[in-house]
């Protein structure tokens, strides 16, 4: 009778190990897999995207029209929404978070509430600027979003360093902004230099983040935890970071095309 000794079991339970034709496999469905979980993410912020750009020049059109064959009360209403869709947006955005804290139900419902609100706010956008510029600032804020998400995916290292600049550029920023802000009102004006110093400063801070937004978003299709309500929340996410984008993109063409004039 053959005695089996404790390595010779082990050595029969281990698993066989696999050929280069099976990690490459793996690898590929991997990586398939988080392209998909990306896609995904890229498709719902897109969705959301648009509902906002057509509730805002429908919104606009309309508020348009009406005060154009003379309803007196159109502005009254329109400023009453303004407001309510301002403060709707407050509770919503706590409501998106608290539903994500408790992990049980979906954000879609909130989420398409917010992308509709936001709308409503930018249909002012869309009654005072000219929609050319409008959509030259999205055409820029598309092609920095595209640009920041290459550098987000590409890189192979480690991002998290990056809080640390995050952090610093917001102290920073905060800090002569306090000071710019007291000196104008003890001396009635502003040092022009420091306010826009103030003003890059605060938009490399929001690309900062919206790359290590994109890389984190990264990390969590890598690793495989990326269900359709994480997808959901994480296309939200990089919405807010959009828009925040966009924002500052249209402030400085303005700025560049009234300065033509």
């Amino acid at each position: 009778m053959v005695d089996i000794t404790d390595r010779d079991r082990d050595a029969f339970h281990q698993t066989a190990p696999r050929s280069q034709e099976e990690e490459r496999g793996i690898k590929q469905s991997s990586t398939g897999n988080t392209v998909l979980s990306i896609a995904k993410v890229f498709l719902y912020m897109f969705a959301g995207l648009l509902i906002t750009a057509l509730v805002a020049f429908g919104v606009g059109a309309l508020v348009y029209y009406q005060v154009g064959i003379g309803n007196e009360n159109a502005t009254n209403i329109y400023l009453g929404l303004i407001i309510g869709s301002a403060i709707a947006l407050l509770i919503d955005m706590l409501v998106i978070n608290f539903v994500v804290l408790r992990g049980r139900h979906s954000v879609l419902v909130p989420g398409i509430i917010f992308c509709v609100l936001v709308g409503v706010l930018f249909s002012m956008l869309t009654l005072y600027i000219p929609w050319e510029i409008i959509g030259m600032a999205f055409g820029i804020t598309a092609l920095t979003f595209l640009l920041m998400s290459l550098i987000a995916f590409l890189t192979k290292g480690n991002m998290a360093p990056i809080v640390i600049v995050i952090i610093g550029l917001a102290i920073g920023a905060g800090t002569l902004a306090l000071f710019n802000w007291i000196f104008a009102l003890l001396t009635g004006r502003v040092i022009e230099t420091l306010y826009w110093i103030v003003e890059f400063a605060v938009f490399a801070l929001i690309l900062f983040v919206t790359i290590f937004d994109l890389w984190r978003i990264k990390k969590i299709a890598e690793n495989g935890g990326m269900d359709n309500n994480l997808a959901l929340y994480c296309a939200f996410v990089m919405y807010t970071d959009f828009i925040n984008v966009f924002i500052r993109i249209l402030y400085f063409l303005l700025i560049i095309f009234a300065r033509k004039k």
